[in-house]
């Protein structure tokens, strides 16, 4: 198999699609919540986009990582690539998981308010650093024509290697990335 199934592809683009709007429509201020209808709109949201991260965790689970790839990739880089990807999960199922304990503070009245914010605040800033490093890998394996864009990425395929000399130097600083990484994990 060299490309994902369009039901993981849909799932994946449904649950990007969700996010976004979850950071544009974010609550402001705590007291926003004071509104029964909103609140019950983020209970639902929450639930909604936690049910559609989890189905799409257990169908991916058996999926090789980078799936698409047209060469073997090297033990560090999957490492790499399973790491990011646990955490994009982490924080995907963290963020609507710390919102519905929010939303449960509030609706029972009940102390730890602070703890939960704080830890809604770090799932969403881990969520956008995970985030933003699976997008500018994916881009990056895609200048390389890798194939693993074209495995999930519906737009704009690679139709090979960009010929590039920054390109060349990062290749040769990822490999050693990668050699160092497997040093230290005993990959080899």
């Amino acid at each position: 198999m060299n490309s994902h199934t369009t039901t993981s592809k849909f799932i994946h683009w449904t649950f990007t699609i969700l996010y976004a709007y979850g950071i544009f429509k974010q609550v402001d201020d705590l007291e926003q919540l004071e509104d029964a209808s909103l609140l019950n709109f983020e209970i639902l949201f929450a639930v909604a986009f936690l049910a559609v991260v989890l189905i799409r965790y257990f169908y991916m689970k058996g999926t090789p990582t980078l799936l698409g790839a047209h060469d073997e990739m090297r033990k560090g880089h999957l490492l790499i690539a399973k790491t990011v990807h646990r955490l994009v999960y982490f924080s995907l199922i963290m963020l609507p998981t710390t919102g519905l304990l929010i939303a449960a503070l509030i609706s029972f009245d009940i102390p730890g308010m602070g703890i939960a914010i704080a830890l809604h605040e770090l799932s969403a800033s881990l969520s956008y650093i995970v985030i933003a490093i699976h997008i500018g890998a994916s881009l990056y394996s895609r200048l390389k024509g890798e194939g693993i864009w074209n495995a999930m990425v519906p737009i704009w395929k690679e139709k090979g290697r960009v010929n590039s000399d920054l390109l060349s130097k990062l290749e040769v600083l990822e490999e050693k990335t990668y050699d160092k990484i497997e040093e230290i994990f005993n990959l080899r």
